[in-house]
């Protein structure tokens, strides 16, 4: 067996600064965060999970390069799965301006919140960022925002042993009232709720 490669194919492909914004199911604000699998696409999960755990066992010095393929891997074969389940668009993260607000959310969500800073990070104005997340989501950027300040603070609830005021004041509201206001408006129910109903 030969196998023919050039060396710019495996640079691109460890210098996609934007790979993680391009899984549907990390950003994707309308379908569930879960995924149904069949027989088929579960076994071939698995087997890559016990690849994983294997190499971890071993650990070697070149075990890192090995575990970061089999993530990808991993990753991909979930995106696909994903994006067939819910009739995802497959083009729908190319835009390159949408990757980059995906990316400098992730980064500036607790201390970012207006639709201006973001425009203003990505050197647009804030109609042209209004079109492309009406384009890409269905929604405003503003809905996007709140959605990923929300899963932020859902993040937190879930992980950390942080009060709901610090919380709060971690994610820039001006007071914890404001934030239980903000989380209730899109969840229906408090944080504190919220973290008492999910966390076990």
């Amino acid at each position: 067996m030969v196998v023919i490669f050039e060396g710019e194919f495996m640079e691109a492909f460890l210098k996609d600064n934007y790979f993680l914004n391009r899984l549907y199911y990390f950003g994707n604000y309308d379908a569930l965060a879960t995924l149904p699998l069949e027989e088929e696409e579960t076994n071939i999960l698995l087997e890559l999970s016990k690849s994983i755990k294997h190499e971890i066992d071993l650990l070697g010095t070149d075990s890192y390069h090995l575990l970061r393929a089999y993530l990808y891997q991993l990753l991909i074969l979930v995106n696909r799965s994903y994006t067939d389940h819910y009739q995802l668009k497959g083009n729908l993260y190319r835009n390159i301006e949408i990757l980059k607000f995906r990316e400098l959310l992730r980064h500036n969500i607790r201390m970012k919140q207006t639709v201006k800073q973001y425009a203003d990070l990505l050197g647009v104005n804030r109609n042209r960022l209004n079109y492309l997340c009406q384009e890409t989501f269905g929604k405003n950027a503003l809905s996007i925002i709140h959605d990923e300040l929300l899963k932020s603070c859902k993040s937190d609830l879930l992980t950390t042993g942080k009060t709901i005021s610090e919380i709060s004041y971690e994610h820039n509201f001006s007071a914890p009232s404001n934030f239980v206001r903000f989380f209730k408006s899109l969840t229906q129910i408090s944080p504190a709720s919220y973290r008492q109903q999910y966390a076990n």
